[in-house]
C-alpha cells in the first residue's frame, strides 16, 4: 500500500510540474512574439506631446455686412496657434479688418489681441494688449475670397493648459476708421469659445 502511494504521489506531482512548466512557457512565448526585433521592426519612437486637434465652429447669417462670420478654426502646435475665418460673402483685401480677443488666463476679461487688417495700403497681422500697444507679429495669409488665416506665437496665449476667445469681423460702413454700433459681428455671440493646448 506504501508503494502504490508513493506512485500515486509521484505521478501527482509530475502532471503538476508539466502544468507548470506549460504556463511558464506561455508568457515566454508572449513576450518573444510582441517585443520588437531588430530585423523585423524599428526601435520605438519617443513619446509625443499630445496637441489639440482643430476645432471648428459656424457662425449664422445674422448680419447684414460684407465681414459677416460663417466658419472659425483653431488648431495648436508646440510653438504656434492658427486661427481661420470665413464669411458667408467674398471681401476686398480693403475690407479685412478681423481681431481676436484672447482670455488667456479663463477670467472672462482680454488680455490679448490678434489683428488682421488693411492699413497703409496693405494687410497685416499682429499681436496687441487691449490698449492696442503691439507685443509680437503675426502671419496673415489669404486663403480664398472670403477667408483669411493667422498664424501667432503660442506664447501670446497663456501659460495654462487651456484659454478663451472670441472672433470679431469689423465693417467700416461709414469710413470714420472706427467700430461703430451695426459695423461688426462677433462669434460666439456671447461669451467665449475655449481652445484646449
Amino acid at each position: 500500500m506504501g508503494i502504490q502511494r508513493g506512485w500515486a504521489a509521484a505521478a501527482v506531482l509530475a502532471v503538476a510540474l508539466t502544468a507548470c512548466s506549460k504556463s511558464e512557457a506561455k508568457p515566454s512565448a508572449q513576450a518573444t512574439t510582441s517585443r520588437p526585433t531588430e530585423t523585423t521592426q524599428p526601435a520605438p519612437a519617443p513619446a509625443v506631446r499630445a496637441q489639440s486637434a482643430p476645432e471648428s465652429f459656424t457662425d449664422p447669417d445674422d448680419v447684414n455686412l460684407p465681414l459677416d462670420l460663417k466658419t472659425l478654426t483653431h488648431s495648436a502646435d508646440a510653438s504656434t496657434i492658427t486661427y481661420t475665418a470665413e464669411t458667408y460673402e467674398a471681401f476686398r483685401d480693403d475690407q479685412i479688418d478681423f481681431f481676436w480677443s484672447l482670455d488667456t488666463d479663463n477670467d472672462n476679461k482680454v488680455d490679448r489681441l490678434v489683428g488682421v487688417e488693411y492699413e497703409d495700403g496693405k494687410v497685416g497681422a499682429k499681436v496687441e494688449t487691449p490698449a492696442e500697444k503691439e507685443i509680437g507679429p503675426a502671419t496673415f495669409t489669404r486663403i480664398g475670397p472670403n477667408a483669411v488665416k493667422v498664424t501667432f506665437a503660442r506664447r501670446f496665449a497663456g501659460s495654462g493648459p487651456s484659454y478663451q476667445y472670441r472672433v470679431t469681423a469689423a465693417t467700416d460702413l461709414n469710413h470714420n476708421d472706427e467700430e461703430d454700433p451695426g459695423e461688426t459681428d462677433v462669434a460666439p455671440d456671447t461669451g467665449f469659445y475655449t481652445q484646449r493646448l
